[in-house]
């Protein structure tokens, strides 16, 4: 039986090879055709720029500079935030994605009407509110950002961070690149400061109602550790993350990409006509 289904496999093959030759003409027609209507589509779809930035977290924000003191003084170190390095890079992270972070962002820059274009009138300086549209908010600004605007990406082996920010104005990605990186430093720069203020303040009360010389010593070190991480912070301004290779303008877009349209095109041509066939051909069979 084996040789048969094998003669049968290459009469189906033989037939396929002679129905393609019978219509390459129009194969070729229509895989021309196409492609030429993809790449068409692509010149309708707005381009894409990406700007990107190479950044890794600063020893600052990590603590390593506070270890060997921190390291030192025991379960104290824990109640003024001698917290794992592994977690302040998470958190600072954490922060660089943030819905807090990107909404300030958006509203302190007015990017709401460059970001919904089309629903903006430019002239009377109002958004067009129909029944299909509402005001944009700035929730909506962020999941905009969140699902098509913004890539973080971490290399877990070598520590570094990518920063992306893709958009139809090459000039404004890199712009919000740079903007978001810096909000990101000064938001934990300032949470630094204020952290170090209260433990500073909870230290000076812990020192006041203790009596023990010993225990004022390793508070007073303590002191000393949050008026230098404090002093650190407030004349850092890359506090969080240290730029390696800083953004610049592109100059080439990232989509679309023509070739993959004209590919698509090309196919998708003699597969459409190809479905028509088939499906007329069942037709005709099952009126009979």
């Amino acid at each position: 039986m084996l040789p048969e289904v094998n003669q049968q496999t290459y009469s189906d093959f033989d037939r396929v090879i002679a129905f393609l030759l019978r219509h390459m003409g129009l194969i070729v027609m229509l895989a021309g055709f196409g492609g030429g209507a993809g790449v068409a589509l692509s010149y309708c779809i707005s381009r894409q720029f990406r700007a990107d930035a190479v950044l890794i977290p600063s020893d600052e924000m990590l603590g390593l500079n506070q270890n060997g003191i921190l390291g030192n003084l025991g379960g104290l170190a824990s109640l003024v935030g001698g917290g794992a390095a592994g977690n302040k890079q998470n958190e600072a992270i954490a922060t660089l994605r943030s819905r807090e972070l990107t909404m300030s962002y958006i509203e302190k820059n007015g990017l709401l009407p460059i970001l919904f274009h089309d629903r903006w009138d430019s002239a009377a300086k109002k958004w067009k509110v129909s029944s299909l549209h509402s005001t944009p908010s700035l929730e909506d600004g962020f999941t905009v950002f969140d699902k098509s605007i913004r890539m973080v990406s971490e290399n877990h082996k070598t520590g570094l961070i990518t920063f992306s920010i893709t958009w139809t104005d090459p000039t404004l990605a890199k712009i919000w690149t740079d903007g978001l990186i810096s909000a990101t430093n000064d938001h934990l720069r300032m949470q630094a400061i204020e952290r170090s203020g209260r433990n500073i303040e909870y230290l000076q009360k812990a020192s006041d109602a203790t009596s023990v010389m010993e225990v004022r010593a390793t508070i007073y070190k303590l002191m000393e550790t949050e008026i230098k991480k404090q002093m650190v912070a407030t004349g850092n301004k890359d506090y969080a993350f240290r730029v390696v290779d800083p953004a610049i303008v592109p100059e080439h877009k990232v989509s679309p990409v023509r070739s993959l349209f004209l590919i698509s095109g090309a196919i998708l041509g003699p597969g459409i006509w190809w479905v028509i066939y088939s499906v007329r051909k069942v037709r005709a069979k099952v009126s009979r």
